[in-house]
């Protein structure tokens, strides 16, 4: 009797049925993603390791977006998340199977392989160049001949322009291990955050960190599932109430440790930030499309409602508008500034195609999508946020390239190769994808116990003393 009360509880659930063709689809991108990279690797391996990056970065913040949608749900106590948490909670969920996609990166970060093209070269030689114009006029100035530096700067950029390694603080705390001497002032200065032992610590802590807090969540909210206690929501605040620093700090570490340490002798106090934000804003719009196929399809057909998609695009809007100030207030502050040990950075993607993804994200990345979604009825027309999705999908990709391809790249190299990035992109999300189906499949499609499941799903639930009042 039991065994079929079980049995009957469980088809009662909806099950994820997906057609056939998109069923297929993950496969067919892991096996495609795996060929082009694979042929990436023996041609290109330089860029392959930074287009890996790349990939890794646009997917690990989809995972962080995820991750703080259900902390921003049990801190705030949003009922409109409640039928879409658990999409967000698989996603999150990724975040420490992620780690084996980092490994690769973990392995050749500090090998030295990375040769940037001749054009990136002779582009850092001219600013050093500019640099040293400015001081030599200084030192004609006040008449200190010693300070004079010599006009050999491009002649040596090119005699030096060998291989280095992919994190080139790394380079430069060996040769500061071996000789007890280093020409690299800016890695000296930050040496005691900058070594591969604390580096190494710090990506192990982020992952199993992240790992803890999201499997727990998911673990308290499908308990919820079976036996209904509020105790289980008590515990995800409290979770969430210390998750919500913990999430601040690594994902900070691991944009700047990551991403921003290709560049280590760049300042920005902002960057953390400015990572969070195209996080949760890519998160968001991957939560709807989600939400919006497994509406269509039968799983959340009646639990998900018109509303919950609206608020959802809402967030997505808001947070359209902080990532542009965020990028914009990064950008003016340094431009302000005028230091050179910030402004290269930029100068850097000023230049060759990467003034034009600039322009690309100054308005794909935030006109664009603000004005498609000004009028409140289009947020539930699935024909105008599919379009946003692919453009945001888009922009945020060119958004990772632009921090990351720079560095060997100045001219026409990276779309010359831009089939390696996109086996990358197509390997890692077809695996990803593949891992999201099966927790989906092995677990109830949303929180059937949670104490809002009614309200989010419209459904008013009298209070036990109207009911006695009443009568019934």
């Amino acid at each position: 009797m039991t065994a079929k009360k079980k049995t009957s509880a469980k088809k009662a659930e909806p099950e994820l049925k997906l057609p056939e063709w998109a069923g297929k689809i993950p496969l067919i991108l892991l096996i495609a993603g795996a060929v082009l990279a694979l042929i990436g690797v023996s041609l290109n391996f330089s860029h392959f390791a930074h287009a890996w990056l790349v990939s890794f970065m646009f997917y690990l913040s989809i995972c962080l977006g995820a991750f703080f949608v259900v902390l921003l749900h049990y801190l705030f106590d949003s009922y409109w998340i409640v039928s879409i948490r658990r999409v967000a909670e698989h996603l999150a969920c990724l975040l420490p199977l992620m780690v084996v996609l980092f490994v690769p990166i973990a392995i050749w970060s500090g090998m030295e392989f990375v040769k940037p093209e001749k054009d990136a070269v002779h582009h850092q030689a001219k600013q050093e160049q500019k640099v040293d114009e400015v001081t030599e006029k200084a030192a004609s100035v006040t008449g200190n001949e010693a300070s004079k530096p010599k006009n050999d700067t491009l002649e040596d950029a090119h005699s030096q322009a060998g291989e280095h390694a992919f994190y080139q603080w790394m380079q430069s705390e060996k040769e500061f291990n071996k000789t007890d001497k280093t020409h690299d002032h800016a890695w000296y200065a930050k040496k005691g955050y900058l070594s591969k032992g604390f580096w190494t610590v710090r990506w192990i802590l982020c992952f199993a960190i992240w790992g803890f807090f999201t499997w727990m969540l998911r673990k308290y909210s499908l308990e919820q599932d079976k036996t209904g206690s509020a105790d289980c929501t008590r515990k995800c605040r409290v979770l969430a109430a210390v998750g919500i620093f913990v999430f601040a700090a690594t994902l900070t570490i691991a944009a700047i440790d990551w991403m921003k340490g290709l560049e280590h002798q760049w300042f920005s106090t902002m960057y953390g930030v400015y990572y969070f934000a195209g996080s949760v804003w890519t998160s968001l719009i991957t939560i709807y499309i989600i939400t919006l196929f497994l509406k269509k399809t039968g799983p959340l057909k009646d639990i998900v409602r018109e509303s919950t998609l609206k608020d959802n695009a809402t967030l997505f809007f808001a947070f359209t508008v902080f990532y542009a100030y965020i990028h914009f207030s990064q950008y003016f502050l340094i431009w302000n500034a005028a230091i050179p040990e910030e402004t290269f950075w930029y100068v850097k993607r000023e230049d060759g195609p990467w003034w034009n993804v600039g322009m690309l994200i100054i308005f794909g990345h935030f006109f664009v999508p603000f004005l498609m979604l000004l009028r409140i009825d289009v947020k539930t027309r699935p024909e105008v946020m599919i379009t946003v999705a692919v453009l945001a999908w888009f922009l945020h990709f060119c958004d990772m390239s632009y921090n990351i391809m720079p560095l060997i790249h100045r001219f026409g190299g990276w779309m010359q190769n831009i089939w390696i990035d996109l086996g990358c992109f197509a390997l890692m999300g077809g695996a990803l994808s593949m891992v999201f189906i099966y927790f989906f499949k092995q677990h109830p499609p949303y929180p059937q116990k949670d104490p809002r499941i009614a309200e989010t799903m419209g459904v008013y639930v009298p209070l036990h003393s109207e009911a006695k009042a009443s009568g019934k």
